[in-house]
């Protein structure tokens, strides 16, 4: 599991309480604090460092779960060296909460730099990094509910550009998408909602029947920009 800058105390007690119940189903739950205030690249060292250390390899097969940040640290790192036993990786992705990174550079430059330092300026400004692999699995939860930093900042938001939600915008491989009636906020604290389409995807490749498929139509409430 890959946390990324929403993860905190009720996302940490989420991820204890899944814990136990995925050891039940022999899956051993690994939660890496990797995120540094040195930006990515720092991150992508200190988690290559966690993998070791953690003995990872020893695992006939990993899978791994990316929120946001996570796909931004993991996929330069994994098209450098691909873990031989790496079978499936997951990522959140979220064309509202993707733009946070940059909202919080240009708006409140000061508070992002003091909370997060340079990694938020690195993803800011780094378009995302796809990852290229084709032996391996890879799945797409995309969240279709904004957070109130993106409502609290829609004018900004939409100046980036219409909202793309269509699996194949999201400039990722994949073998299955779908979408969650949940914000990213939401996805730390209701994780164990998404959990059955995870391990569904771990054991066949795709999610599950009742995934919603559907691309939501993706703007935001209130005033549209002119």
């Amino acid at each position: 599991m890959l946390p990324g800058f929403g993860y905190g105390r009720t996302g940490k007690q989420t991820f204890e309480r899944l814990g136990p119940a995925l050891a039940e189903e022999g899956i051993d739950l690994y939660v890496a604090r990797y995120l540094t205030r040195d930006g990515l690249e720092s991150g992508r060292e200190k988690l290559d460092e966690y993998i070791r250390a953690s003995r990872l390899d020893r695992y006939e097969r990993l899978h791994v779960f990316a929120f946001l940040a996570g796909g931004w640290t993991i996929n330069p790192l994994f098209e450098r060296q691909l873990p031989s036993n790496l079978a499936s990786v997951v990522y959140d992705r979220s064309p509202f909460q993707e733009r946070a990174p940059a909202i919080a550079v240009d708006k409140l430059r000061v508070f992002a730099w003091l909370r997060y330092g340079s990694t938020i300026f690195d993803i800011a400004r780094t378009p995302y990094p796809s990852m290229t692999s084709s032996h391996v699995k890879v799945g797409l939860i995309v969240e279709a509910v904004p957070t109130s930093f993106i409502t609290g900042h829609a004018q900004a938001a939409r100046a980036y550009g219409p909202f793309a939600f269509g699996c194949g915008d999201l400039h990722q491989r994949y073998d299955d998408c779908g979408y969650v009636a949940l914000n990213h906020d939401d996805l730390y604290v209701r994780f164990n909602e998404v959990w059955p389409e995870l391990r569904a995807f771990i054991r066949d490749g795709r999610f599950t029947s009742t995934m919603n498929r559907t691309a939501p139509a993706g703007d935001l409430p209130g005033r549209k920009r002119q």
